[in-house]
């Protein structure tokens, strides 16, 4: 067996140095992919956990899902509630970044909200796609009460 071992040493050692070769040239390949596929799963995980808690806000204050923003008084309920839209259009953005699946239900969600989607124009800090809802949405402004001026 040494014998055979000595006489073969020279191919064994390339034999090696291919399967070495080989095995960084798939761990090269696949090692992308795992980190890939483990933000993917993370950000999914992330976006549920925030579309949980916007269910749940929605569950405790159900008086901000249904305001009439234009009825809203200059006080700590306008604040709340701006804060509970603010806090959808996120929602929207971490769903629709995880699966473009999500349009529609957040669009719907987004659409009890007009009369505070007309009365604001600056929504430049938003994500490309919940920026392209939101002008979706402000298309209907025209049929949409105007927030009496104070």
């Amino acid at each position: 067996m040494w014998n055979w071992l000595r006489r073969n040493a020279e191919p064994l050692e390339a034999a090696g140095a291919l399967v070495t070769a080989a095995a960084a040239l798939v761990a090269i390949t696949v090692i992308p992919w795992q980190i890939s596929a483990a933000d993917r799963i993370g950000r999914d995980q992330t976006a549920r956990e925030i579309y949980r808690e916007f269910l749940n806000l929605t569950a405790q204050k159900p008086e901000l899902a249904a305001a009439d923003y234009c009825a809203l008084p200059e006080s700590s309920e306008r604040v709340a509630y701006t804060a509970y839209v603010e806090y959808l259009l996120y929602t929207t953005e971490q769903m629709i970044d995880t699966d473009p699946s999500w349009r529609g239900p957040m669009e719907s969600y987004l659409s009890d909200h007009m009369a505070y989607l007309c009365s604001n124009e600056d929504w430049a800090s938003l994500s490309e796609d919940v920026f392209g809802i939101v002008q979706g949405l402000r298309a209907g402004c025209g049929q949409v009460a105007a927030c009496p001026q104070g």
